[in-house]
């Protein structure tokens, strides 16, 4: 005779099961906990950037994307590589192209302190534009910013070659990287800093990654970045959580390690 399996009576049975048998609960409550840790944050600094080149910039809290994020954007740590390079670029770079804007960090953030003089946001959404919109309006940066859609493989042609040689050129869009970027991209930027964020997991992305490297040849030079450490025994206000909480709200939530390629003009 048998008998019927005895369910899990502890949280511990629970949580293990859980983590063995259905992974995509545990990463909704990872999530879900991200987002927690991000709102009370949010509530300590009021939404406002808190630390790092973007300091000051407030984040309306009607958020489009990213909201599990929020906090290590304010805590002034989201894509620190990115945000390293944006801080330490040549003062002649001053203007932003951000393609894939989201909702603004980036192209109302390099403003704030100013960074660049004005930014072209890049944003295939209605939503993503909207937020845009409001994080501008909030920061009172509205007239620095051109807030445009969707991204097609001309896009620059709309941007002067002057300005265009002026420019920092930040390019998201979740793989759409392979289908816009070619050869005409980096000759119309040719006196730019490019910075690419890498879906190197996507189908035949190798190839696609070795083709945009060959069709930079002759304008960039390349460096390879990856998601580094984060040093959070600085924040003051963190030193009261867990050591769970503290790393989990310095995650990003990605799939995998983030790369970017980062092209610098030929000199």
């Amino acid at each position: 005779m048998t008998t019927a399996k005895t369910p899990a009576n502890t949280l511990s049975d629970v949580a293990h099961h859980i983590a063995e048998h259905h992974p995509d609960i545990l990463a909704t409550l990872v999530n879900k906990k991200r987002r927690q840790l991000s709102d009370l944050v949010g509530k300590f600094h009021k939404n406002t950037v808190a630390h790092g080149p973007f300091k000051g910039l407030q984040l309306h809290t009607d958020a489009h994307w990213g909201g599990a994020d929020r906090g290590v954007m304010l805590l002034g740590l989201y894509e620190r590589e990115i945000l390293d390079a944006l801080a330490s670029k040549p003062t002649k770079y001053e203007t932003l192209i951000d393609l894939g804007a989201a909702d603004g960090y980036y192209g109302v953030g390099v403003l704030v302190n100013n960074l660049c003089k004005n930014s072209y946001c890049y944003e295939i959404t209605q939503n993503g534009r909207d937020t845009i919109q409001k994080n501008a309006d909030l920061n009172g940066l509205a007239d620095r910013i051109t807030i445009r859609g969707e991204a097609t493989k001309s896009f620059y042609d709309d941007i002067s070659e002057d300005e265009r040689s002026r420019s920092i050129l930040l390019i998201d869009i979740e793989g759409g990287e392979f289908d816009i970027v070619d050869g005409g991209t980096f000759a119309a930027f040719r006196n730019s800093i490019i910075l690419i964020e890498i879906h190197d997991w996507l189908e035949n992305a190798e190839a696609k990654i070795l083709k945009m490297r060959a069709d930079s040849d002759d304008t960039h030079t390349i460096t390879a970045l990856v998601t580094g450490a984060r040093d959070l025994s600085q924040f003051r206000e963190l030193r009261m959580m867990s050591d769970t909480d503290r790393w989990l709200l310095c995650s990003e939530g990605r799939p995998r390690l983030m790369s970017w390629l980062r092209f610098d003009p030929i000199v």
